[in-house]
């Protein structure tokens, strides 16, 4: 039993690893094409967890587990975190 959980996680592990990659560059393609703006890696990790937080919240609301609700808004403190950062890094390069 314990092997097959290590395999599980693994495979739950590559899963989300391989879905952020495709995403990243998704998003990467689409802002350069479609809207004709490059985002840096910091704006393409927020649009990630702002999608995982919408999914997060709308499997609450399909499923009416509220508890599932408490990790979206665990995620949210790291994207707040994320916009301050950004915020200084923008104004610390524009002193330059």
């Amino acid at each position: 039993m314990g092997n097959a959980a290590l395999i599980i996680f693994f495979a739950i592990l590559g899963m989300a690893v391989f879905y952020s990659t495709v995403a990243y560059f998704l998003i990467r393609m689409i802002s350069k094409k479609a809207f004709k703006r490059n985002l840096d890696r910091y704006q393409i990790t927020q649009i990630i967890m702002l999608m995982a937080i919408g999914l997060m919240i709308i499997q609450s609301v399909r499923y009416q587990s509220w508890n599932m609700a408490l990790p979206a808004l665990g995620l949210l403190m790291p994207l707040l975190s994320l916009n301050v950062s950004m915020r200084r890094r923008r104004e610390s390069n524009k002193v330059d």
